[in-house]
């Protein structure tokens, strides 16, 4: 009996160390699999390419959408669109267009590339999250965008993210921020971009401050946004999007890269969609939620997209704001990057569509003008160099 007991002692003893040493290796991360697919990735990365290298992103899911609503034209050849053109050849741009009071006025693409050429314009992705998001409000299906976030997302329940307010998501002021890269092997910010696991990896993004204590540009506040989307609606992301704002916009096809085969779409970048209709997603704000005489969101909601943030004028929700003048915007403390805009913007009214490397979409509500420019990636792009010069020419058109 004595000898039975010992036995089944030590068989427990080893049940629970294989039980723990199981659960030890479950929550390692990143595991080895996950290290060599981020490293092969970041090898193969199509650094100086890959805004146009839309096949590199793999896996891809579609977002639907239709041709029934062409834009109409009526190009210029003017002064101003001649030197806008000069400064987009000289910033090596694949595309550039304006659209003014309702029609496109200017048409520019470079040498291999043309209206059916899809374009990652990283960033600017967030900027379609947001108007999707108050699709949610019109339809009631949040209640308040001052609730947590963790009322919408169970899995955030009990966490420093889960207890922001969705508004301070949208303001980028929720009290995440961008991993520092000190390590740049276990960062998170490489695993959400290159690996197979968001979920896990935004996870371990930082969440230092308090909501609306500082502004801090990070992707998680976006993916967080764009998975409550999902959560509420109960459909897929690139499904939703097509429902409520690709196919009534009359845009093309579109395609959102997926950390894995059948798995989440990358919502704080990597929407892949041609220079025309990245031009209608700044239309719907222009005319305050409308496209081709359809209401897709409603204009109080674009109002407040547009409108300063609670404690960072320059930013609103998952737009950026041109005024008041900021020549040296950055995108908080801790983020090296510096981007100018030397001088203040023509209309004080200009929001922006931000993008890695100078990708834009340009928006003035009061000047009826759209302008998205998107090209080889620059570190000198002056934000306010290319409206200004269209813009000044709208006001001096219109007295």
């Amino acid at each position: 009996m004595t000898l039975k007991i010992g036995v089944l002692f030590i068989f427990v003893i080893l049940m629970i160390t294989s039980v723990r040493s199981g659960c030890a290796a479950a929550e390692e991360w990143p595991g080895e699999a996950q290290r060599e697919l981020v490293k092969s990735r970041q090898q193969s990365f199509p650094v100086n390419s890959y805004v146009y290298d839309t096949e590199w992103f793999s896996p891809l899911e579609e977002v639907a959408g239709n041709n029934r609503y062409p834009l109409p034209r009526a190009l210029k050849d003017s002064a101003q669109h001649r030197k806008a053109v000069a400064l987009a050849k000289q910033h090596d741009s694949y595309a550039l267009l304006v659209w003014q009071h309702g029609v496109i006025t200017l048409e520019y693409y470079g040498s291999g590339f043309s209206r059916s050429t899809l374009f990652d314009t990283a960033s600017m992705h967030k900027s379609v999250v947001a108007l999707l998001f108050g699709t949610l409000l019109d339809d009631g299906l949040i209640d308040s965008i001052d609730d947590p976030a963790e009322k919408y997302l169970p899995e955030l329940l009990g966490t420093k993210a889960g207890s922001a307010p969705v508004r301070s998501m949208l303001e980028m002021t929720s009290g995440i921020k961008t991993p520092l890269f000190d390590n740049p092997t276990d960062n998170p910010y490489t695993f959400a971009y290159f690996g197979n696991d968001l979920h896990a990896a935004f996870a371990r993004w930082p969440v230092p401050l308090k909501p609306y204590e500082e502004f801090q540009y990070a992707n998680a506040n976006t993916q967080y946004l764009g998975w409550i989307i999902e959560a509420v609606t109960g459909k897929r992301y690139a499904q939703y999007l097509s429902e409520k704002i690709w196919q009534p916009a009359g845009a093309s096809a579109a395609k959102v890269w997926l950390d894995k085969p059948d798995g989440s779409a990358r919502m704080a970048c990597c929407l892949q969609a041609t220079a025309e209709d990245w031009l209608r997603t700044g239309i719907i704000l222009a005319q305050g939620g409308r496209i081709n005489g359809k209401q897709l969101v409603s204009a109080k909601w674009t109002t407040q997209m547009m409108a300063p943030g609670t404690i960072f004028p320059n930013y609103g929700w998952q737009v950026w704001r041109g005024s008041p003048h900021n020549p040296a915007r950055i995108y908080g403390k801790d983020i090296p990057a510096v981007i100018p805009a030397e001088a203040p913007f023509a209309a004080d009214d200009t929001i922006f569509f931000d993008g890695s490397g100078g990708q834009r979409v340009y928006v003035s509500p009061s000047q009826s003008m759209v302008i998205v420019r998107i090209g080889r990636p620059s570190k000198t792009w002056d934000d306010s160099a290319l409206p200004n010069i269209l813009m000044t020419a709208n006001k001096n058109n219109n007295g």
